[in-house]
Order: structure tokens, then C-alpha cells, then sequence
């Protein structure tokens, strides 16, 4: 085995027998953590509005938050839209999400007469390429009412009812449906890279399944920084890659250098089970096997109690466990056992 080692191109990568690679990678990402946090601070309010960064995204990722604070979606083109800025503004139309209640100056509800007057704001129209008569229609469908758009850039909606609960219900609804674009898309903006010179867009919103089904985008290049909707669309592999990822691209937008396999084996440790899991009592540290180590992470009467009620049995195989009982650590030259034959002690001299 040392001779194959030794041969090996990839020598220095390789991890001997006993080496606490889960300790290692936690020390790797740890305590560059306690670094993060004064430089967290120091971002506030400039780029780190965009997108959450640093250790609150390191904690966001590690946790596995169901949905992350700031949600981005960096969506590519195909080569048929990616080199032209007009095609790109219509592929941004087209996608952005579009709510009522961001082209609505006001909305009247008239219970004598039983209709709801929407006042649009024309500017806001055409700068979403819509139109009164396109919303006026869009109403009609959604709701199954009867809505016109008239000449002051207004759409009346008659509801065919004096129930004043029914009228308020539905004005409710008008101004928080969708107008146009994707579903949970959110705002976007057009970037260019400087490097091949195409455009591509960068929403604030995660739904990159209902994203992906717009004609002209490129799907092979799309991404989002929402790991549970990588995990949605495609399967725990990607999801697995993808927290990999954002743990190496966070650590190096903050300068610090983490070698990949330390970042590698805490994804693989959060997507083992086929689920992402997070590392905290939620997850992996509140699942183990070992009382003790689940005692010694927090909750520890809690862990206590219910081990002695159902009379769990503790093997003491991990390292928590054994530390905190005073036992030999497995890992290293404890992780090896000696033993020698009843002939060959016979053979031992004993000292004077």
C-alpha cells in the first residue's frame, strides 16, 4: 500500500488511515468564519445588499435554510439573444414579475354600484410594455369578470354583486396578481460579460423551473443561488454540487482560501441521505447515533432524558462521545489496536 502511495500522481491528496477529515473541515471553515464576521459588517449597506455574502450566506448554506434571504437567479441566453441588448430587454420583459400594485396608481371599489376602478400609471405601462386593454383582459381571465379599459388609462370591472365582503375580497386580490412575466421571478437587470461580450440577466427571485420554460433562455448555463430549487428541478446530485459551490464562491468573494475537498466533504456530509440536511440540531449534529454527542452539542438534558426513558445504548464509536467520557479518541494511532499472541508474550522477558 506505501509503495502504491508513494507511486501515485495524486500522492499528496490522499488521506492516511485515521486522519479526522470531518474535524479538519470544519476547522477550515470555522475559523476563516471568525474572520468573515468584521468583514460582513464592514459591507453593510454597499455591495452586500445585493446579495447576501460572507458569514450570514455561510450560515444561510450550512443550515439549510428552506429559502435564502436574498434569492438571485443569473439567467443566460441563447446564441440567437445574447449578443443583441434589444433582444435581451424583450427576454427581460418577458421574465420580470410584474404585479399589479407596481403599474396601479389606486383602486376604487364602488359597493353602490358594485364595480372596482383601477387607476393605472401610464409610465410604469410602457416601461413593462403593456398596455390598458392587456390588463383589462388579463382581469377578465383571471377572475372570470366582466373588465374594460377606458380612455384615461383606467380598467372598470364590474363584479355583478352589492356584497360588500365579496367587492374588498376580490380589489384585494386584482392588485396582488400577476400581471406579466414568471412567477417568483422577481425584478431583473441586464449585465454584460466583459470577457465574451453577451448579455445575460440577473433576477431577485429563484424559480428557475418556471424561468426555464421561457423560450430564449439557455438552460444548460442557468443557475440559482436557491439550493432547494436546484435540489426541485434537479435531483439531490446537483443540489449537492451547488452547495459546494456557493460555499467555495462565498469564501472567495471574501478573500479566504479553503482548499475544495474540506468544502466537498460538508456537502456530501449535508446530501448523504438523499435529502439536504443541515449541520445543526435540526440535522446531522441532532441525528447521530451517539448520545453523548448529541448531548454535548446542545439540549444535552433533553438527549439525557430520552436516552434513559427508552433505554438507548451508546457504543462510544465517535470522537465526542469518548472525549467527554475521558476514553481514547478513535481517530489517528487510537484509531489502531495492538495484539500480540499467547506464544510470543511467553517469549517477553519480564524487566527486573
Amino acid at each position: 500500500m506505501i509503495v502504491m502511495a508513494k507511486e501515485h500522481k495524486n500522492t499528496k491528496y490522499l488521506v492516511e488511515y485515521g486522519d479526522p477529515v470531518g474535524i479538519i473541515a470544519a476547522q477550515s471553515v470555522g475559523e476563516p468564519g471568525t474572520q468573515m464576521i468584521l468583514r460582513s459588517f464592514h459591507l453593510a449597506g454597499i455591495e452586500s445588499t445585493i446579495s447576501t455574502s460572507g458569514l450570514p450566506r455561510i450560515i444561510e448554506l450550512v443550515d439549510a435554510k428552506k429559502k435564502p434571504s436574498t434569492p438571485i437567479t443569473f439567467i443566460y441566453l441563447d446564441d440567437k439573444n445574447n449578443k443583441n441588448f434589444e433582444k435581451a430587454e424583450d427576454m427581460l420583459k418577458k421574465i420580470n414579475e410584474v404585479r399589479m400594485d407596481s403599474v396601479a396608481k389606486r383602486i376604487l371599489e364602488n359597493f353602490s354600484k358594485g364595480k372596482i376602478k383601477v387607476t393605472l400609471d401610464l409610465q410604469e405601462l410602457q416601461s413593462e410594455g403593456l398596455t390598458s386593454k392587456q390588463i383589462a383582459s388579463k382581469i377578465a381571465k383571471e377572475f372570470d369578470l366582466e373588465a374594460k379599459a377606458d380612455a384615461a388609462n383606467s380598467v372598470i370591472v364590474n363584479m355583478h354583486t352589492r356584497n360588500l365582503k365579496s367587492i374588498r375580497a376580490t380589489s384585494i386580490k386584482i392588485m396582488k396578481m400577476l400581471v406579466s412575466g414568471v412567477e417568483g421571478a422577481g425584478k431583473g437587470t441586464i449585465r454584460r460579460d466583459e470577457k465574451t461580450g453577451e448579455f445575460y440577466l440577473v433576477s431577485a427571485g429563484s424559480n428557475i423551473e418556471g424561468i426555464m420554460q421561457v423560450e430564449g433562455v439557455d438552460k444548460s448555463r442557468t443557475t440559482t443561488n436557491d439550493i432547494f430549487a436546484i435540489y426541485r428541478l434537479f435531483g439531490i446530485e446537483a443540489a449537492r454540487n451547488s452547495l459546494a459551490n456557493e460555499l467555495k464562491k462565498t469564501l472567495k468573494e471574501q478573500k479566504i482560501s479553503v482548499q475544495d475537498r474540506h468544502l466537498n466533504i460538508i456537502a456530501d456530509a449535508m446530501t448523504a441521505s438523499g435529502n439536504i440536511k443541515g449541520v445543526g440540531r435540526h440535522g446531522l449534529s441532532g441525528e447521530k447515533k451517539s448520545v453523548f454527542a448529541r448531548a454535548a452539542y446542545e439540549e444535552t438534558l433533553k438527549h439525557l432524558i430520552h436516552a434513559a426513558a427508552f433505554g438507548e445504548i451508546d457504543t462510544m464509536n465517535g470522537v465526542t462521545e469518548n472525549i467527554l467520557v475521558g476514553k481514547q479518541i478513535p481517530i489517528g494511532t487510537g484509531s489502531v489496536h495492538l495484539a500480540i499472541k499467547k506464544e510470543d508474550l511467553a517469549k517477553v522477558k519480564p524487566k527486573d
